[in-house]
């Protein structure tokens, strides 16, 4: 209902116990306990319960593979539970399991410069590669640069790309980027709304889309915004919620990066240059799936497979070429290669002088 939302249901419930009580309760009962909720708006609130909108709902949620989440759902993540309006309901296409783990979310314009889009992207493979899952808006330029990087990392990659978009699941914008989001949810990724089906986006829900994403991630990551950018209401949303904010510095001479230099210049965001720059927070802050087990050289937790028969390949204390190496785990070179740097930005391994690599010391 448009005029109903968190704080209405959160009345409803406490009146009566329960929405399904409430349903059974008089217009008047409502208003009388409800002082949120006015005599005409009580009639249009038991109208809504009492109809067979939730079933029909439902029922075509469960025609398209479609998981609705509500309050009740040990999957609806305690990150969002804690913001002033939280969704009454995530409708969820792919693994719902990802709400909960670490995410950074990766924002900018939809208009990149051709850096914008390469660093997207560049930051987004490496944090997957290193389980860190990327969340982004599914729009146009950066945001879709962001998600199509941790793809590229592969199935095998500890860390996936979540798109909360500003529309129902039925009704993704842009249209361009459906098949972007149906790759998302078959990579073991995650597509997300906060909207019934049938639902397009207007001017109020893609700012309701920024403030999930900011809600969501441990950090936000600013590629590039101008200074009206509506990637700086991410940005503002980020902070009010207390999460770590990151931004990337661009060209000085014109207005495309004048949003990050803003930030940056502010204090409100920490320039970054590199994703071992947040990959170094996430360690400190004890934030990061796949980060090492406790207890001495066991084998880290959040390996792909891979990435276990390399570990394994590797004795505690050896020092070791990556030709050596990829002879042992029966791997190509090249690949050997890309899964070392993933394990030395998580901290699992370590370069040394002349191309060898050793498990770093825990």
């Amino acid at each position: 209902m448009p005029r109903v939302g968190a704080a209405k249901v959160r009345s409803l419930i406490r009146a009566f116990g329960s929405l399904g009580e409430a349903s059974r309760a008089s217009p008047g009962a409502i208003a009388e306990l409800c002082k949120d909720i006015g005599p005409a708006l009580a009639e249009e609130v038991v109208a809504a319960l009492r109809s067979d909108f939730a079933a029909r709902e439902e029922a075509r949620a469960e025609a398209a593979n479609v998981r609705i989440l509500t309050w009740e759902d040990a999957l609806y993540p305690e990150s969002l539970r804690a913001i002033p309006s939280p969704p009454l309901c995530l409708y969820c296409v792919g693994e719902p399991r990802r709400l909960a783990q670490a995410q950074v979310a990766i924002v900018g314009t939809r208009r990149p410069t051709v850096y914008a889009t390469e660093q997207a992207r560049r930051f987004a493979f490496a944090l997957a590669e290193a389980g860190i899952h990327v969340t982004s808006g599914l729009a146009e330029g950066v945001d879709a640069a962001a998600h199509q990087g941790a793809l590229d990392a592969g199935a095998d990659a500890p860390g996936k790309t979540l798109a909360i978009i500003g529309t129902a699941l039925d009704c993704v914008y842009p249209e361009g980027n459906k098949p972007l989001a149906r790759e998302i949810a078959r990579s073991g990724g995650l597509v997300v709304s906060e909207y019934p089906f049938g639902r397009h986006g207007d001017a109020k829900t893609f700012p309701q889309r920024n403030r999930l994403v900011a809600a969501l991630a441990k950090a936000t990551l600013v590629v590039e915004a101008g200074v009206r950018s509506g990637t700086l209401i991410t940005a503002s949303f980020a902070q009010d919620f207390g999460r770590t904010l990151y931004a990337l510095p661009g060209r000085v001479d014109g207005p495309a990066f004048v949003g990050n230099h803003t930030l940056i210049r502010n204090g409100e965001a920490r320039l970054v240059m590199r994703p071992a720059d947040i990959l170094e927070d996430f360690g400190e802050l004890d934030l990061r799936e796949g980060r090492p087990d406790a207890g001495g050289e066991g084998e880290p937790i959040g390996l792909s497979e891979d990435e276990r028969r390399l570990w394994g390949a590797l004795a505690p204390g050896e020092e070791i070429a990556l030709e050596t190496l990829a002879e042992r785990a029966g791997l190509p070179l090249p690949a050997v290669s890309a899964l070392a740097i993933g394990l030395q930005m998580r901290r699992l391994l370590r370069p040394l002088p002349g191309g060898l690599v050793a498990r770093a010391r825990r």
